[in-house]
C-alpha cells in the first residue's frame, strides 16, 4: 500500500514521541486531519487539495511532536533534532566499530595480547565516541541558528510544506516466503556440514577426503550451531504466525545471533574451526591471532552488526501508519 501524505506526515510526528504516547496521538492526530479534509471538501476542495493544505496549516511535523511532548528547545531546534539524532546513531554503528576494529589491529599486530588487543582500543573508541558527539552537536547547533537568523522568524523557519515530507520506510513482514528461504538456507548449510564430513574437496596423500571442518567440533560444537540454526527457523515461522514486528521475537533473535556469533568469532580466534589435518596445514590454521583468526573474528563481527541492524529497525513496526 503506498502512504499518503498524511501517514506520512503522521508517522514523522510518531518518531519524535515517547513510544507509550504513540499510538494515542496517532490516533489524536489522524482524527484533527480528517475532520479538517472533510469541512475543506465540504468547501468544495477536492481531496487531494484538501489534505495538503490541512497538512500546510499544521506545520512542520518535527515542532508538532516537540508541542505533544513539551520539550524544551534549546541547543537544537526541533528542525534539525531528528536529523540530529540520526546523524549520531549513523555515526554509532558505522564509524565506531571500524575505529574499534583498526585499533584492535593495530595493537595485535604491534605484539598485544589476547585481552590487551580486545580491551584497550575501548578507551579510544570511547574518546573518539565523545570528539564525535561534540562536533556534531555543534555543527547542527551552529546550522540552526544560521538558518533561524536568515529566517527571522525568531526560532520558527517557514517555507515548510508537505513537499518536504520524508517517504515512510516500514519494515516488510515475515511471510511464508520468508520462512522458506530462511528454512532452506538452513537446509544447505546442515547439509554442507554433514555432506563434507565424507565428500570432500580436499584429500590426503592416499586419496582419502579430508574434512575441511575440524571433526573435534562435532562433540558440542557442531551439535550446538545446529540447534540455533533449527530454533531460528523456528523464529521464522513464529514471526510469520504474528505478522507483526514483536519486541519479545526481536529479543530472541538478538539472543540467537549473539550466542552463534560469539562463540564462532572464539573458536576462530583459537583456531579451531578448520581440520588442522588439511594437507599444508600449519601457520595460520593452527595459530590462534593468525589472519585467519582475525578474518574469522571480522566475519562474525559484520554477521552481528548486520543482524543487530536488521532486528532491530523494526522497533516502528509497519502497522503505525495503519489508516
Amino acid at each position: 500500500m503506498t502512504a499518503t501524505l498524511t501517514d506520512r506526515y503522521v508517522m514523522t510526528v510518531a518518531r519524535g514521541v515517547p513510544e507509550k504516547q504513540r499510538s494515542d496521538i496517532e490516533r489524536e492526530l489522524r482524527a484533527s486531519i480528517g475532520d479538517d479534509i472533510d469541512a475543506r471538501v465540504d468547501r468544495g476542495q477536492t481531496p487531494d487539495e484538501a489534505e495538503y493544505a490541512a497538512l500546510s496549516d499544521l506545520g512542520n511535523p518535527a515542532r508538532l511532536a516537540s508541542r505533544y511532548t513539551h520539550g524544551p528547545v534549546a541547543l537544537i531546534g526541533p528542525d534539525f533534532y531528528p536529523s540530529y539524532r540520526h546523524a549520531l546513531r549513523g555515526l554509532a554503528v558505522t564509524v565506531l566499530p571500524a575505529v574499534y576494529a583498526v585499533l584492535a589491529i593495530v595493537c595485535r599486530a604491534r605484539g598485544g595480547s589476547v585481552w590487551a588487543t580486545l580491551f584497550r582500543p575501548l578507551g579510544d573508541t570511547v574518546t573518539v565516541a565523545l570528539w564525535l558527539a561534540v562536533c556534531v552537536t555543534v555543527l547542527f547547533a551552529a546550522v540552526d541558528r544560521a538558518v533561524t537568523a536568515k529566517s527571522g522568524t525568531g526560532g520558527v523557519r517557514t517555507g515548510w510544506t508537505p513537499d518536504l515530507l520524508a517517504p515512510v520506510q516500514t519494515r516488510r513482514e515475515t511471510g511464508r516466503r520468508d520462512v522458506i528461504g530462511v528454512g532452506g538456507k538452513a537446509a544447505l548449510v546442515i547439509a554442507l556440514l554433514l555432506v563434507q564430513r565424507w565428500v570432500s574437496p580436499v584429500h590426503d596423500g592416499s586419496g582419502a577426503a579430508v574434512p575441511v571442518i575440524d571433526p573435534a567440533l562435532w562433540d558440542v560444537w557442531i551439535p550446538f550451531f545446529l540447534t540455533l540454526i533449527v530454533l531460528a527457523v523456528v523464529l521464522r515461522a513464529v514471526e510469520a504466525r504474528l505478522r507483526r514486528w514483536s519486541p519479545v521475537t526481536s529479543a530472541i533473535d538478538t539472543a540467537l545471533t549473539l550466542a552463534g556469533a560469539l562463540p564462532l568469532a572464539w573458536l576462530f580466534w583459537q583456531a579451531r574451526v578448520l581440520n588442522h589435518a588439511l594437507p599444508g596445514a600449519g601457520g595460520a590454521l593452527t595459530t590462534h591471532g593468525s589472519w585467519i583468526s582475525w578474518a574469522g573474528v571480522l566475519f562474525a563481527a559484520v554477521v552481528i552488526l548486520a543482524r543487530l541492524t536488521d532486528i532491530w529497525r523494526g522497533r516502528r513496526p509497519a502497522d503505525a501508519h495503519r489508516p
